[in-house]
């Protein structure tokens, strides 16, 4: 199933996501094609569509594009994933916390303890804040924010798996040399 992400329309993303997981096929293919920027909050939303698909469906998700930031969490929620040989993922320089003026405390405040004051911070950055933190799940951000990684980096990071190198893999941990097959 293709999953254009040049489509702005977060419904029609929606109802594509919700079609594949509705089939009763025990395995999907997500393609996601199209430039690889997407809005925080789309992505955000179609994370948790894909997050939350029946735990008897199993997915692979290959990305056709580059892929920035909200789009990166899309690509990694599938159970196994690929990439053009040669795309790139970037995740963005992470915004700065913003500084709060002190603010007498009331009880209000102590109860929203995680609540942003809409005078602090951009909807835009409070998105890529929480995407960000779902991408600290599986990447290095600290470290890679701001840099472009290829598929020898995202391999490197156990991101993508390919049936030749488990095998390889399988053979070398029992002993036993297997060449490699191109």
């Amino acid at each position: 199933m293709h999953l254009n992400l040049s489509d702005t329309n977060p419904s029609k993303l929606l109802q594509t996501l919700q079609t594949a997981f509705m089939n009763k096929d025990k395995n999907v293919t997500l393609d996601l094609l199209g430039p690889g920027l997407i809005l925080n909050d789309t992505a955000l939303m179609l994370y948790e569509e894909i997050r939350n698909r029946p735990s008897c469906t199993k997915v692979h998700i290959h990305s056709r594009t580059c892929l920035f930031d909200g789009a990166i969490l899309l690509w990694l929620a599938g159970d196994t994933r690929t990439i053009r040989s040669d795309a790139w993922i970037q995740v963005s320089e992470i915004p700065d916390v913003p500084i709060r003026p002190q603010r007498p405390k009331s009880r209000r405040l102590a109860e929203y303890s995680n609540a942003i004051p809409i005078i602090d911070e951009y909807p835009a950055e409070t998105d890529l804040r929480t995407v960000i933190k779902y991408l600290g799940e599986w990447l290095p951000v600290d470290e890679i924010a701001g840099l472009r990684l290829f598929e020898s980096e995202l391999r490197d990071l156990g991101l993508i798996h390919d049936a030749e190198s488990e095998k390889n893999l399988t053979f070398l941990f029992k002993g036993q040399a297997h060449p490699v097959v191109k």
